[in-house]
Order: C-alpha cells, then structure tokens, then sequence
C-alpha cells in the first residue's frame, strides 16, 4: 500500500500527525468506510470549484413531504380534532392512498434506475476553478461503489453536457490500502490528491 507505507515512514515518532488524520473506523466496517470515501470525494470536487446541484434532492424533498401532506389528509381531513368517519372518507382515504403510493414508487424508482449509485451531480466549475476552461458549461455524475469485504472502491465521473447527455466518462478503482492503516486510520489527505487527479485526468481528456 504506497500511501499507507509512505505515511507510516513520515509518521514515526509523530503523535501529533495521528491526531491531524483525525479519522478512524473499524476494519471491516464497509457502511462507514464508503461514508468517510463518498464525503472525501465530494469535498474534493468542492475544493476544485464545483458546487454541488441540489435540483433533484430538491425534487425528492418535495415528493417526500407531498406523500406526507397526502397521508395527513386521508387521517384528518377536514377537521384534525373530528376528521371524517368511515365508511364516508372511503373515496377520499382511496385516492389519498393511490396518489401516495404513486408518490412512493415514483422515488423507488428515481433512486433505484436514475440515481443508482450516485453521490454527487455537480454544477459546472466556477470561473476561479482550475478546470473552468475544459468543464465550462459542463455538470459531473459521480457515482460510488464499495461491495461488503472488498478493498476495491470503484468511482465513476460522467460529464454530461447542458443538455444532460453524457458526453464523456472516467471510471478508475482505488484500494482501501493506499489510505487506511490496519488500525482503520484513514488518511484523507492522501485520497483527496488522488482524486483530485482523477478530476485533472478528466479535464485534460476534454481540453484535447
């Protein structure tokens, strides 16, 4: 492991650089693993100048809490303290129950076949941004995989155009042992430079 051996010979005799890596997890913890990875990952893309597109979390949101309004009126329309007695909220409780269940289904599927999984939708880099010259005008899919006891976390970048088409894709598989000891110290710094040349790769394959 070239970073974690790379670490450990810099670290000797250094308690203070342990505490600077700040983060640990146990090994074998995949969940918290790919949650410490996934949140590098996006604070590297912020680093580089990209905000993050909160448009379809947005959409979710409002789906969510439309399903809620809905499940609320079946309970206790018209009145909370003397809703409507059964069997006369029968047709009201019927499409109550039909437009939430619609509701619910269409967020199955916009996480299970659209978002899959996806971490992060970008807006395009910012003009301070050293890649706002090759990704001006263009938006980052970064999509994340970590299976249960594997060291191979897997991340694709897909830039899609202002139309939403993909125009372009980078997949690259990183192991768990460049940046976490066997003790679980996770060393982000390390990370977050390889990723952030995984974002220069990218651009340079549209600056050509």
């Amino acid at each position: 492991a070239r970073h974690v051996t790379e670490a450990k010979g810099k670290g000797k005799g250094k308690e203070n650089e342990s505490e600077e890596m700040g983060k640990s997890v146990y090994p074998g913890d995949t969940a918290t693993t790919k949650g410490f990875l996934d949140d590098a990952v996006v604070q590297s893309f912020e680093d580089a100048g990209f905000g993050e597109d909160h448009f379809l979390s947005n959409v979710k949101l409002a789906m969510g809490a439309l399903a809620c309004i809905f499940a609320l009126i079946a309970q206790f329309w018209p009145n909370p303290f003397k809703p409507m007695p059964f069997p006369e909220s029968r047709p009201l409780l019927l499409v109550c129950t039909v437009l939430y269940a619609l509701l619910s289904f269409a967020l199955q599927m916009i996480t299970s076949f659209y978002e899959q999984d996806a971490i992060l939708y970008t807006l395009p880099p910012n003009e301070t941004s050293p890649f706002w010259s090759s990704l001006q005008k263009k938006r980052v899919k970064v999509s994340t995989k970590l299976p249960r006891f594997s060291i191979n976390y897997t991340i694709t970048l897909e830039v899609k155009d202002g139309s939403g088409q993909v125009v372009d894709s980078h997949k690259a598989v990183l192991k768990l042992t460049d940046y976490f000891e066997e003790n679980g110290t996770f060393h982000e710094d390390f990370f977050m430079e390889d990723i952030e040349a995984l974002i220069s790769a990218l651009a340079s394959k549209k600056s050509q």
